[in-house]
C-alpha cells in the first residue's frame, strides 16, 4: 500500500505531465467510443426503407474505416504512454539507485497508469457520448432516417472498455520491459540528450528523399487519367519523401543557415537548433500527418456521391488530424519541460524575456510552417485535379483546406502558449531540482 501512496503523491507532484497525458488519453478514448458507436449502432448499419440498397453495399467501407481509425487511436495511446514513460527516466534511475526492485518500479509506474487511464476513460466516455449523439443526428439527417439520436449501443461501451483494458495491459508489458532493459546510465542521460543517431542500415543519399517527394508531386500533376484511387500512391510517396527530408535534408539546410546566413543572429541560431531537435523527435508524427491527411482526402473524394460514407470519411479526417496535432502538442509541452534549464541558462547569460519569447515563437512558427506546408502542396494539387476531373464542389475544397489550416493554426497557438507558460515560470521562479 505504501508503494501506491508514493505513486499517487508523485502523480500529484508532476501534475503538469500527468494532466497533458490524461487530456491526450481522454481525447483518444472519446474518439474510440465514437467510432465504436458507428460500428455497433444498428440504426447506422441497417437499411431504412427510405434508403436504397446501394447505400447498404457501401456500408462495409464505413465499418472498415471506423475499425482502422480505432486501431489508429490504439496506436496513439501506446505512443503517448511510451513518450510519457521516456520522460520519467530520471525518477526511475533515482528509484533504482535507492534500492527499489524491478517489481516495485514497475508497479509504481503501473499504478499511475491505472489512475490516469481510469480518469481518462470517464472523461472520454462523457465526451464520446456527446460526439456520438451529434454524429448520429448528422448521419440520420443525411440518410433521411427517423430515429432518436440519443441512442448509444451498449456494445459500444463494452467494446471501448475492452479496448482500453487491452491497451492498459500492453502498457504494463511495455513498462516492465522498459524498466528491465534500461541501465542507470541510459536513464540518467535520456531526458537531456540532444543527439539523435542515424540508425539506418542502408544509407541513401539525402537528395533521394527530395526526388521522392518531387516525383510524387509530378506523378500527381501529370496524371492523364486522374482518379482519387490513383492519387493515393503519389500522395503516399510524397509523404514518404517528407519524412526523409525532415530527417536527412533539413539538418543540412539548418547547418547552412546557421553557418552562412544567421551566424550573427543570436535568436535564430538558438531557435533553429531547437527546431532541428523538435522535428527529429516528431518526425514520425509529421510523416503520419502528411500521409493521413492526403490519403483521407483522396478517400473522401472517392465517396463524394455517397453521403453516409462521405460523412464517415470526413469525420475520420477531422479526428485523425486532431489526434495527430494533439500528439504533437503533447510532445512539445513535454519537451518544453526538459528544456527549462537550457532557457534558464540563456536568461542568466543576458537574453531578455522578449528575446527568449521570440526564440520560442520563431521555433513554433518554423515547425508548423513545415508541418502544414509540405503536405499542403500535395493536398492542393490533389484537390485541384479532383476539381478538374471529378467535379467536386468549391465548398468541399474550402472545407478541406479550412480544417487543415484552422486546426494547424490553433495547434500552433496552443503549442506556443503552453511552451511560453512553462518556460516563463522557470525564468521567474528559477530552477527547482525535484
Amino acid at each position: 500500500m505504501s508503494h501506491f501512496k508514493f505513486s499517487m503523491e508523485m502523480l500529484k507532484k508532476e501534475y503538469k505531465k500527468s494532466l497533458v497525458y490524461i487530456i491526450t488519453l481522454s481525447l483518444v478514448t472519446a474518439i474510440t467510443f465514437l467510432f465504436f458507436n458507428i460500428i455497433d449502432n444498428p440504426h447506422l448499419s441497417s437499411v431504412p426503407q427510405e434508403v436504397s440498397q446501394w447505400y447498404y453495399t457501401q456500408m462495409p467501407f464505413s465499418t472498415m474505416l471506423s475499425f482502422l481509425i480505432i486501431v489508429f487511436c490504439a496506436f496513439m495511446i501506446v505512443f503517448a504512454n511510451n513518450f510519457y514513460i521516456s520522460r520519467k527516466t530520471k525518477e526511475i534511475a533515482i528509484m533504482t539507485m535507492s534500492g527499489s526492485t524491478f517489481i516495485n518500479i514497475t508497479l509504481y509506474l503501473f499504478y499511475q497508469n491505472i489512475v490516469m487511464t481510469f480518469m481518462a476513460f470517464i472523461i472520454g466516455f462523457l465526451i464520446g457520448s456527446g460526439l456520438s449523439m451529434g454524429v448520429n443526428q448528422l448521419i440520420y439527417s443525411y440518410i433521411h432516417y427517423q430515429g432518436s439520436f440519443f441512442y448509444i449501443p451498449i456494445n459500444a461501451i463494452f467494446d471501448t472498455s475492452i479496448c482500453v483494458l487491452s491497451i492498459l495491459f500492453a502498457q504494463l508489458v511495455y513498462t516492465s520491459g522498459f524498466v528491465y532493459r534500461k541501465d542507470i546510465a541510459y536513464l540518467l542521460s535520456q531526458e537531456k540528450t540532444n543527439v539523435l543517431k542515424d540508425e539506418r542500415i542502408f544509407k541513401l543519399p539525402s537528395i533521394t528523399y527530395i526526388f521522392i517527394y518531387l516525383f510524387g508531386i509530378v506523378a500527381l500533376t501529370l496524371s492523364l487519367s486522374y482518379s482519387s484511387i490513383s492519387a493515393i500512391f503519389p500522395c503516399f510517396l510524397s509523404s514518404l519523401g517528407v519524412s526523409g527530408m525532415i530527417k536527412y535534408n533539413f539538418p543540412q539546410l539548418f547547418h547552412y543557415l546557421k553557418n552562412k546566413k544567421w551566424l550573427s543572429d543570436k535568436l535564430k541560431l538558438v531557435s533553429i537548433s531547437n527546431l532541428y531537435y523538435s522535428l527529429r523527435r516528431a518526425c514520425s508524427l509529421v510523416a503520419l500527418y502528411a500521409v493521413s491527411s492526403s490519403v483521407l482526402i483522396a478517400i473522401m473524394i472517392m465517396q463524394k456521391d455517397n453521403p453516409r460514407e462521405l460523412i464517415t470519411a470526413f469525420i475520420g479526417f477531422i479526428v485523425v488530424i486532431i489526434l495527430l496535432l494533439a500528439s504533437i502538442i503533447y510532445k512539445y509541452v513535454m519537451e518544453a519541460i526538459t528544456r527549462k534549464t537550457f532557457f534558464y541558462n540563456l536568461y542568466k547569460i543576458g537574453y531578455s524575456y522578449q528575446q527568449i519569447l521570440m526564440i520560442m515563437k520563431q521555433e513554433v512558427i518554423f515547425f508548423y510552417s513545415i508541418l502544414l506546408g509540405l503536405p499542403m502542396i500535395v493536398i492542393i494539387i490533389s484537390i485541384t485535379q479532383a476539381y478538374l476531373h471529378q467535379d467536386i464542389s468549391l465548398l468541399f475544397i474550402m472545407m478541406i483546406l479550412g480544417v487543415q489550416f484552422i486546426t494547424g493554426i490553433i495547434a500552433g497557438i496552443f503549442t506556443y502558449i503552453s511552451y511560453k507558460n512553462n518556460i516563463l515560470q522557470v525564468l521567474k521562479e528559477g530552477i527547482r531540482y525535484e
